[in-house]
């Protein structure tokens, strides 16, 4: 039996990683993966392919049964992280988003929404939650998965300090939490009360800059 074109969706756009060096002259170099506002498997990036690298990295060497992120916006590290567990199913996802980028999350057949449903739809290893992370239903969510599993929580949101402050007290030990835009957004002196105050020490071999990788990520482990 033949396919039929017609379920095919034509995506919008192009993606200029690609047309910078596939059609021309130029190859793709190890600095073109710092580079952003690009596609993953369809879905658009607000992060780099460094940043995709190094979520691969860090739970290969980690193994965690509960990710969860903060900071949809436009999907594709959501997209990433959904198939890994949804295919693997060695672990659960969950991914909040209380403001998503307006442009690409309705964007018909290819925005994060369109993403988010179908992959939610699909695995009962993943789930999109378009809420507040500081609501109480988010806080319970996530704390109930963390009291049953090894956990990893990557802060991405619109307030970055704030959910490391309200989540990095409530993990167990081995549990990790990791912050994107170290030291823009966030850094020690936001970092260090709580760390010292509940256990947790940076992950340092770990951090994106100890691996010569330009995506401004530090980890945390709960010891």
């Amino acid at each position: 039996m033949k396919h039929d074109k017609s379920l095919l969706h034509r995506r919008h756009g192009s993606n200029p990683l690609i047309e910078t060096s596939l059609y021309t002259d130029k190859a793709i170099k190890l600095e073109d993966m710092k580079i952003i506002n690009r596609r993953f498997m369809g879905a658009g990036m607000s992060q780099s392919y460094a940043a995709i690298y190094w979520q691969e990295y860090y739970y290969e060497a980690n193994r965690f049964e509960y990710v969860v992120e903060f900071g949809s916006q436009k999907g594709s590290l959501s997209t990433y992280l959904a198939n890994m567990a949804g295919i693997s199913e060695a672990f659960f996802f969950d991914t909040f988003e209380l403001y998503p980028d307006t442009d690409w999350y309705s964007r018909p057949n290819e925005g994060a929404g369109h993403w988010f449903d179908k992959l939610s739809d699909s695995s009962p290893f993943v789930n999109y939650f378009h809420q507040d992370v500081f609501h109480e239903d988010s806080i319970n969510r996530v704390k109930g998965n963390i009291d049953q599993f090894k956990t990893f929580i990557f802060c991405d949101g619109g307030s970055k300090i704030n959910e490391f402050h309200l989540y990095a007290p409530l993990l167990k030990k081995g549990d990790c939490i990791a912050v994107h835009d170290w030291n823009h957004e966030i850094g020690a002196m936001h970092t260090d009360p709580i760390c010292q105050e509940h256990g947790l020490e940076q992950h340092e071999p770990y951090a994106s800059s100890a691996m010569g990788l330009e995506t401004q990520i530090m980890p945390f482990i709960k010891k």
